[in-house]
C-alpha cells in the first residue's frame, strides 16, 4: 500500500492525457521569468558575496586605509573628531599626498559655540605658516568682536587639492556641527587631481567616473586593485619625491585648451554640491572669490596662439626683444609701443602682456594696467593662479543669496580696493597666492564681515557696544607673530622660490635681492635679544589663551633656539596635551630630546610621529639618526633602509647610510651608496646644495662641481651657487674654469664678499696680479675687518714690489693672529735686506 500511494502522488497527467513523472517535473522546469531572475542572481549575487567577502577579510586583516577626513578619537577622556592623516591617499597616492593641518573638536559642540570650518587649498590652510594663516585671523577677528560666545574656527584646508577633494572633506565636516563654512578654492583647479594639468592621475575625466573611482577606493578591495595597478605601471623617476610646482613643469595648459570647459563645469558642479552639503546640514556658507597676485607675480609660461606661422613667430620675436630693450632702458613709451605691435601679431603670450602691464604703470595708465596683469594670469600656461572664470562662477554661485544662507565674499575685489591701483603685489603676498600677515589679516577681515551676517540672532546681539575689527597690529600681537617668525616665514618661501617654475620668472633676481634686504632689516630677530623679546610677546598671548596648541608650538621653538632645551620639552609637551595627534608636534618633541641627550625617549617620538603620518620621511630619518646616537647602528641601518625602500633617491638616507657603513670599515658598500645619491640625485634645489655641500666637505670636488653645475641650471641667478662651482673648481686647480663662475658670482652679486676673494684669488692663481688686486680691494672695501682680504691683498702688494704697502697689511693681520703662516712668511722675507725677496709665486692665503 505505502509503495502504492508514494507512486500515485508522484504521477500526474499532462493535457494530452499522458501520465509524467510530476517529482522529476517540478523539480527542473522553471518559467521562464524565474529562470532569467535565477541566472541575475547566479551572475551579480556571486560575485557580490564574494567581493563582502573578500572585503571583509581585508578588513579584518587591517589591510588598507581609512578615507574619511575626520576620525572619532577620545581624548583626555573626550570624545573628539580629529584630521585623518592619511586622507589624501586616495587622491594622490601614500607618497605625494599631503595632510591636513592638527586640530581637535568635541563631537558634542559645547553650548554658546559657533563652529566654523574654513575649506580650501594651500592658500586658505595659512602656508608658508598656517599659525599665521586667514583661520588664525579670523579666530582673533570674531572672538574680540563677540566676546560673549566662544568661537571655533577650524582650519580644514590642505595643500595642492581642489574642488574634487574639498567635496568629500566638506561632506564629512557634515557630522561635525558646524554652524558655518568658509569657502576659498579656485587656485588648484587645473593642477590639483583630476584636473587638465594634474601629474596626480587621468585628466579631465568625465565626473561621474571620478565620483565612483573616488567611491570604489573608500573600500578595501578598491584600495587593493588601485595598489596592484600602482605597481603595475611604469613609476616616473620622480614619483617618490613630493617636488611641489616643479612637478608641472610639463603641463602647461593654455587658455584656449578644450578641457579648460571641462575644468569649468567640474568646478561648478563640485561647488554646488559643497554649498547643497552645508545647506543640507543646516550650515550657512560664506563664499569668497580667489584674489592672487597680480602686479608681482609674472607669468610661469607662456606660448603663442594655435595656428601662428614662423613668419609671424620670428617677426613677433624681434618685435618682442626691440621692446625689451626699450623697457630694459626706461623707454616705457617706446616700450609699450613695441608691445602693441607685437601684441597685433599674437596678444595671447602671456609675458608680454604683463610687460604691458608694467609699461602700462610707468606711463600712468592704471587702468590699462590692471587689464594686462588680468590678461597676463589668465593666459598663464602653468595655472597655479585662480583665472577670471572660475572666480565668475563664484560670484554666481555666492551673488544674492543670503536667503538661502549664501553669503558672499568678494576677496578679489577687497584686495584690489586695498591695493595701489587696485593691483594687489607684494605687500599682500608673498608670491603668486600664499599671503603675507597682512594678506591674511585683509582676506580674514573681509570673511569676518560675511559671518557676522551668517551668525545667529542671539550672537550678534551679545554685544551693545558693536566694538569696531581689532587691527592688524593687535590680531598679530594675539597671534606672537614677531620678527623671528616673519624671518622663518620667509627663509621657508625663499626655500620655494629658488625652485622652478619661480627661478624662470621675468625678474626674478630682482625680487630674490628685495627677499635679502628684507632678511637683512629683520637680522635682529635673530639675536638673543630679539629671540627673548619674540619669547616674551608669545608668552603674553598664552596668558590670554593658554589652550592655544600652536602658541605652545612657538614657544616652544623659541625656547630651544634660546638654548633653554627643558622648558622647550614642557612647552612641546603642553602642545601633544592639546593635539595628541600633530604629527610635526611629535618630531619636534623628538628633536629637543635629541639635543638633550635623552635619545631612547626621542626615538619613541619619532616612531610615533611616524606612526601618526607614514608619509612624514622627516620623522623616520630623525628616528634612524637617534638609533645611530644610540650606538643601535643596525636598527639605525634598517630605518634609513625603510626610508630608501619607499624614496629610493632620498638623498640624506643615502648620505647617512653611506656614513654608517664607512664607520663600520665597509668602505666599498659606503661609496656605492654615496655614487647612488651622486647618480640618483633629484633635480629639487634643497636636495642638490645639500648634496654639494656634502661632496665638497670630504674632498670630492668634481662631484661637488657636478651637483653644484646641476644647481645652477635651476636658478642661474644664485651667486652663493655660482661661488660653490667656482669654489670647488679651484680645489681641482681648474683656475680658468674657476674664473667664469666666480665672475658670474660676482656680477650677480656686487655687494658679495666671498664672490671678491674667490674671484681673485683663482685670477691670481692665472698670473693676473692687478686684475686679483682690484677684488682684494673691493672686499676689503665691503669689509674692513676680513682678514682674508687683508691678507691676500698684502700677497698681490708684495708681488707688485709694492713692500711697504703690504707690511702694513702683513702687520695688521698678525695682530690678530700671530701664528699665521703666510703672513709670518711674506713679513719676514720683506725685512729681509735683500733687494728682491724671494715670495711664494701666485699664492693666495685662502681657496
Amino acid at each position: 500500500m505505502g509503495q502504492h500511494r508514494a507512486k500515485k502522488h508522484s504521477t500526474a497527467t499532462s493535457p494530452d492525457g499522458n501520465h509524467r513523472s510530476g517529482g522529476a517535473s517540478s523539480a527542473t522546469t522553471l518559467s521562464p521569468k524565474k529562470l532569467l531572475l535565477f541566472r541575475l542572481l547566479a551572475v551579480i549575487g556571486v560575485p557580490v558575496v564574494f567581493a563582502c567577502a573578500v572585503e571583509l577579510i581585508l578588513r579584518l586583516s587591517g589591510y588598507g586605509y581609512p578615507t574619511a577626513f575626520l576620525l572619532e578619537a577620545s581624548q583626555n577622556g573626550r570624545e573628539v573628531f580629529i584630521p585623518n592623516n592619511q586622507f589624501g591617499w586616495r587622491f594622490f597616492g601614500r607618497e605625494m599626498a599631503r595632510w591636513p593641518y592638527p586640530f581637535s573638536v568635541s563631537q558634542i559642540k559645547a553650548t554658546n559655540t559657533i563652529r566654523i570650518f574654513v575649506l580650501g587649498e594651500s592658500a586658505a590652510r595659512g602656508e608658508p605658516q598656517p599659525e599665521f594663516g586667514v583661520s588664525r585671523f579670523l579666530q582673533v577677528l570674531l572672538s574680540a568682536k563677540y566676546p560673549g560666545t566662544r568661537f571655533e574656527v577650524v582650519n580644514v584646508a590642505m595643500t595642492a587639492i581642489n574642488s574634487h577633494t574639498i567635496l568629500p572633506i566638506a561632506r564629512d565636516c557634515a557630522q561635525a556641527d558646524g554652524d558655518i563654512w568658509v569657502i576659498y578654492m579656485g587656485n588648484n583647479e587645473v593642477v590639483g587631481p583630476f584636473g587638465a594639468g594634474t601629474v596626480f592621475g587621468p585628466q579631465t575625466p568625465p565626473l561621474s567616473l571620478i565620483r565612483s573611482t573616488l567611491a570604489i577606493k573608500t573600500t578595501r578591495t578598491g584600495q587593493l586593485m588601485d595598489s596592484m595597478i600602482q605597481r603595475m605601471q611604469t613609476p616616473r623617476s620622480d614619483e617618490s619625491v613630493w617636488g611641489g610646482m616643479t612637478l608641472f613643469l610639463d603641463q602647461q595648459i593654455r587658455a584656449d585648451d578644450p578641457r579648460m570647459g571641462k575644468v569649468r563645469q567640474h568646478f561648478a558642479e563640485n561647488l554646488s554640491d559643497i554649498i547643497r552639503a552645508g545647506q543640507r546640514n543646516g550650515a550657512s556658507i560664506v563664499l569668497s572669490t580667489v584674489a592672487v597676485n597680480l602686479k608681482e607675480c609674472p607669468p610661469f609660461a607662456s606660448s603663442h596662439r594655435a595656428g601662428i606661422s614662423e613668419e609671424d613667430k620670428a617677426r613677433w620675436q624681434q618685435i618682442y626683444q626691440a621692446g625689451i630693450v626699450a623697457q630694459n632702458g626706461s623707454r616705457h613709451q617706446e616700450a609699450a609701443a613695441h608691445f602693441l605691435e607685437a601684441a597685433r601679431l599674437d596678444d595671447t603670450f602671456a609675458e608680454l602682456r604683463f610687460r604691458q602691464g608694467q609699461c602700462a604703470i610707468e606711463l600712468g595708465d592704471v587702468v590699462g594696467a590692471r587689464r594686462h596683469f588680468v590678461a597676463a594670469r589668465d593666459l598663464d600656461t602653468l595655472r597655479f593662479r585662480c583665472n577670471s572664470e572660475l572666480n565668475d562662477l563664484i560670484r554666481q554661485a555666492g551673488t544674492n543669496r543670503e536667503l538661502s544662507r549664501v553669503y558672499f565674499a568678494d576677496a578679489e575685489q577687497t584686495f584690489a580696493d586695498n591695493s595701489v591701483g587696485g593691483l594687489p603685489g607684494g605687500e599682500l603676498f608673498f608670491e603668486h597666492v600664499h599671503f603675507t600677515p597682512a594678506g591674511s589679516y585683509l582676506l580674514a577681515r573681509t570673511i569676518a564681515e560675511q559671518v557676522a551676517n551668517a551668525l545667529p540672532r542671539d550672537v550678534a546681539a551679545t554685544t551693545d557696544t558693536n566694538p569696531p575689527w581689532v587691527s592688524a597690529a593687535e590680531c598679530e600681537r594675539s597671534l606672537a607673530l614677531s620678527d623671528w617668525s616673519r624671518i622663518a616665514g620667509l627663509n621657508s618661501i625663499i626655500a620655494t622660490l629658488n625652485d622652478p617654475p619661480f627661478t624662470a620668472q621675468l625678474g626674478h633676481e630682482a625680487r630674490m635681492r628685495q627677499m635679502d634686504a628684507t632678511l637683512g632689516k629683520l637680522s635682529a630677530a635673530m639675536q638673543p635679544a630679539g629671540v627673548r623679546d619674540a619669547m616674551t610677546l608669545c608668552e603674553a598671548a598664552l596668558k590670554s589663551t593658554p589652550e592655544d596648541a600652536p602658541l605652545h608650538t612657538q614657544l616652544a621653538t623659541l625656547r630651544r633656539a634660546a638654548g633653554d632645551l627643558s622648558g622647550a620639552e614642557v612647552a612641546a609637551r603642553r602642545e601633544l596635551e592639546l593635539l595628541p595627534n600633530d604629527q610635526e608636534g611629535w618630531s619636534q618633541l623628538g628633536s629637543i630630546l635629541a639635543q638633550q641627550n635623552k635619545l631612547d625617549e626621542a626615538a619613541a617620538a619619532f616612531e610615533h610621529a611616524f606612526r601618526l603620518g607614514p608619509q612624514g620621511i622627516k620623522s623616520m630619518l630623525n628616528l634612524a639618526g637617534a638609533l645611530a646616537g644610540l650606538g643601535k647602528t643596525d636598527a639605525a641601518l634598517a630605518e634609513y633602509q625603510r626610508v630608501l625602500t619607499r624614496k629610493p633617491r632620498n638623498v640624506p638616507a643615502l648620505l647617512q647610510t653611506g656614513l654608517l657603513l664607512e664607520k663600520l670599515g665597509r668602505k666599498a658598500e659606503a661609496e656605492n651608496y654615496f655614487q647612488q645619491a651622486l647618480t640618483n640625485r633629484s633635480q629639487r634645489l634643497p636636495e642638490l646644495t645639500e648634496l654639494g655641500g656634502f661632496f665638497q666637505s670630504r674632498g670630492d670636488f668634481a662631484s661637488a662641481v657636478e651637483v653644484f653645475t646641476d644647481a645652477i641650471k635651476l636658478n642661474p641667478a644664485d651667486a652663493r651657487l655660482q661661488l660653490s662651482v667656482g669654489r670647488n673648481l679651484a680645489s681641482l686647480a681648474r683656475f680658468e674654469a674657476a674664473a667664469v663662475f666666480s665672475a658670474e658670482a660676482v656680477r650677480l652679486s656686487p655687494e658679495f664678499v666671498e664672490a671678491h676673494l674667490l674671484h681673485g684669488i683663482v685670477l691670481l692663481r692665472r698670473g693676473q696680479t692687478e686684475d686679483a688686486r682690484e677684488q682684494f680691494e673691493i672686499a676689503l672695501r665691503l669689509r674692513p675687518d676680513s682678514m682674508d682680504a687683508k691678507l691676500n691683498l698684502a700677497v698681490t702688494l708684495a708681488q707688485s714690489r709694492r713692500n711697504d704697502e703690504a707690511l702694513k697689511l702683513f702687520d695688521d693681520v698678525l695682530k690678530h693672529s700671530p701664528t699665521n703662516a703666510t703672513a709670518l712668511k711674506y713679513a719676514k722675507s720683506l725685512r729681509s735686506p735683500v733687494v728682491n725677496p724671494v715670495t711664494p709665486t701666485n699664492n693666495p692665503a685662502t681657496r
